[in-house]
């Protein structure tokens, strides 16, 4: 059993760092692809020299190394190293915590820090120190339960914490009423993803270049006017594609096929899922450019019945009941502890067991 902890200051990373028992993890990173319903997203367009414009990547081209990286792999290298020269050249980044009068090791947070991916160093350290103060508070904890106590912690951690929680975190379960509320107050969340068939025309620019962007961007709108006035609208946005389009779709008039949420860039997929069938009215700007856009075809998603998603809300219902009394719990040995050095942020939301 572990017990996780993130601070809600950087929910924005969605990345939660698990609090040790004092042995070593390896901890993977699942890098998760996304396929296109088109394959030409790393094509580069013609006549544009040795610049290379992505059309239309997934969200893993979107991954980036955290801004606290270095100093994490910084500090690790020191521990590795020499554990003396970490603690020295760490003191003035580490920070002075103690639980009880008791110190939380400097190395321990030095190591800790590589399971706390942050936007900073500060929030790293943070994350870091907080997950030891909450596996410090259960292991006094477990000294302290009868059943349990030191051997216990000894022979097996991991174990001892997750007996020492199953026997004073309690959560009422949800009722069928419960859930069926819940069901009723969030229906839009129990709807399966739209789906459409989609062109474009892709006017390409760099993100940095304003100006071009801005002629662009008048052009977009004027060939949207021509597309609407033409005689035969269909045949006119296949000749602007082909004529003018970034996009290796140019040569099939522009077309994308079928697209779903998840296989495009934020930006573009925030304004296309909510385009009704038709030319858009507007081009859709995107780090790469201009889109003008034609939804061919939209099949919207269907809305799940309360028995065909009742047994996933009776789950997460379950798990944040369990969350919040777990989080009291955690409260309670914290005000009842002495922690000097930091305030904990002891939440729902950032509490989980896992």
């Amino acid at each position: 059993m572990t017990v996780s902890t993130y601070n809600p200051a950087d929910h924005a990373t969605n990345q939660n760092a698990h609090v040790h028992s004092g042995k070593h993890h390896s901890h993977g990173n699942d890098n998760h692809s996304h396929s296109h319903s088109h394959s030409h997203a790393d094509h580069t367009p013609t006549g544009r020299g040795d610049d290379i414009l992505r059309v239309m990547p997934t969200l893993s081209d979107l991954q980036k190394p955290h801004s606290d990286q270095e100093f994490i792999e910084k500090a690790m290298a020191e521990e590795r190293s020499n554990h003396k020269n970490l603690i020295a050249s760490s003191r003035d980044e580490l920070p002075s915590v103690t639980v009880n009068g008791v110190m939380i090791d400097r190395t321990n947070i030095a190591q800790e820090l590589q399971y706390h991916p942050a936007e900073n160093k500060e929030d790293a350290v943070f994350l870091a120190t907080q997950a030891l103060v909450v596996r410090e508070l259960l292991r006094l904890a477990v000294l302290d339960e009868p059943s349990l106590g030191e051997a216990a912690w000894e022979n097996d951690e991991e174990q001892a914490i997750s007996t020492l929680i199953d026997k004073n975190v309690q959560a009422t379960m949800p009722d069928m009423a419960t859930c069926e509320r819940y069901y009723k107050q969030n229906m839009t969340d129990f709807k399966t993803d739209p789906i459409m068939t989609v062109r474009h025309i892709l006017l390409a620019c760099p993100p940095e270049d304003g100006d071009e962007r801005l002629k662009l961007k008048k052009t977009a709108y004027e060939f949207i006017e021509q597309i609407k006035n033409n005689a035969n609208p269909d045949a006119e946005f296949i000749l602007l594609a082909r004529q003018h389009s970034a996009c290796p779709s140019k040569e099939q008039g522009g077309e994308l096929g079928v697209i779903s949420k998840g296989q495009t860039v934020p930006e573009f997929e925030g304004v296309l899922f909510k385009l009704d069938k038709g030319l858009a009215p507007s081009p859709i700007e995107s780090r790469y450019g201009f889109h003008i856009v034609e939804v061919l075809n939209k099949e919207p998603g269907i809305q799940m019945t309360y028995e065909q998603v009742s047994p996933a809300i009776h789950n997460k219902l379950s798990q944040q009941a369990f969350h919040q009394s777990l989080c009291d719990y955690l409260f309670t040995l914290a005000h009842e502890a002495d922690i000097q050095g930091i305030e904990m942020t002891l939440e729902q939301e950032n509490i989980f067991r896992g």
